[in-house]
């Protein structure tokens, strides 16, 4: 029997489980985000967290300092005076040697752990952007995955536990620069099993034998990651990419598109997404798929997410049509790029030497 599982791939939903199960707590609540914004959603979230401080459960927060760098300073007062642990992730400090850190490496991953029973993860972030009740229709699409199987919680636990020890860590310490040592989980039947997420990741490209999808925002492959595409191609494999539109960080999209376009040149199929009809939506979306095995989380497919910041996937055997829906959802909501549709231009060419750095 497969371990049960859902995924969730609009905001709404998503936020109204995660707030359901939050208000539903009884002992623990433990919340990972790297972008929580002061708005409409962002509040609902604090006003719930608070609400459950107050009810005697051990609330537990990390959030980057980057990410949510736009937060007012006392914005989580309330919540630290009725009982709450916390945590600003690698938080500026221009008279410290932690600027460093601060700048190459951030806590990207997107965890809820509730009870110690129910665990999400994936791409979103707490904010208006995702949610078309305050959005609109030109929300972002992501990608979450829920599930009580006590393998999942448990790893999810652990990479919660390490995230925290890093964000409460007080001094400038060399190990901080290290690699982050990100797992990938792997859910199956026994259980769930943690991987290195890079050496994971290299295993299930290098044994892809016909199908190869990649669909995240920003797609600055490195080293191994653009060779061994680029050697599946030469082989016949089928690799699809699915980049959107246009993204929150222009910059990228120069870059992603330059080496979108060397591997449609090459023969891979290059969709451009921008949802149904004219509504042009980002999609903010980290789905995988190779061969048997499919997977999401809050990792894109570059140098920062698999050396440098704090990330995670959760991959389990393709035999779920959830997976194959959102495939099919996402190529029915893009078009088919052209080498036209992918010019960089000149800036993006410059700095692609240091790609590493986005």
């Amino acid at each position: 029997m497969q371990p049960h599982y859902e995924l969730i791939s609009e905001g709404d939903r998503y936020y109204a489980r995660a707030l359901r199960a939050i208000r539903r707590a009884r002992h623990t609540i433990q919340l990972m985000v790297y972008i929580w914004q002061d708005d409409a959603i962002g509040r609902l979230f604090l006003r719930a967290l608070e609400r459950k401080c107050r009810q005697n459960v051990r609330v537990m927060v990390v959030v980057d300092a980057v990410g949510s760098y736009e937060l007012p300073g006392n914005f989580f007062r309330k919540l630290q005076e009725a009982g709450a642990q916390v945590h600003m992730h690698h938080r500026f400090r221009a008279l410290s040697w932690q600027w460093f850190r601060f700048l190459i490496r951030r806590n990207h991953r997107k965890i809820i752990i509730v009870d110690n029973e129910l665990a999400f993860t994936g791409g979103f972030n707490i904010m208006r952007e995702c949610s078309r009740r305050f959005f609109g229709e030109r929300r972002w699409l992501d990608l979450a995955m829920v599930s009580s199987h006590a393998g999942f919680v448990c790893e999810l636990q652990m990479q919660f536990q390490d995230a925290c020890r890093r964000a409460s860590h007080l001094k400038w310490a060399r190990r901080q620069l290290l690699r982050s040592r990100n797992r990938a989980i792997l859910l199956t039947r026994c259980g769930a099993v943690s991987y290195s997420m890079s050496r994971f990741l290299k295993r299930r490209l290098r044994q892809a034998k016909q199908q190869i999808v990649i669909s995240v925002p920003y797609f600055v492959p490195y080293g191994f990651y653009y060779r061994i595409l680029k050697r599946k191609l030469k082989r016949g494999i089928s690799v699809e990419i699915i980049l959107p539109e246009s993204s929150d960080v222009p910059l990228v999209d120069g870059v992603s598109f330059y080496l979108a376009r060397k591997l449609l040149q090459r023969g891979a199929r290059i969709y451009l997404y921008h949802g149904p009809g004219n509504e042009r939506r980002f999609s903010h979306t980290k789905f995988y798929m190779f061969d048997g095995f499919a997977g999401t989380g809050s990792a894109n497919y570059d140098y920062r997410s698999m050396v440098l910041n704090l990330d995670t996937l959760v991959f389990v055997r393709l035999d779920n049509a959830q997976w194959r829906a959102m495939h099919n959802e996402m190529k029915f909501s893009s078009r088919a790029a052209t080498a036209a549709d992918l010019k960089p231009g000149i800036f993006a060419r410059l700095i692609l030497p240091f790609r590493w750095l986005l």
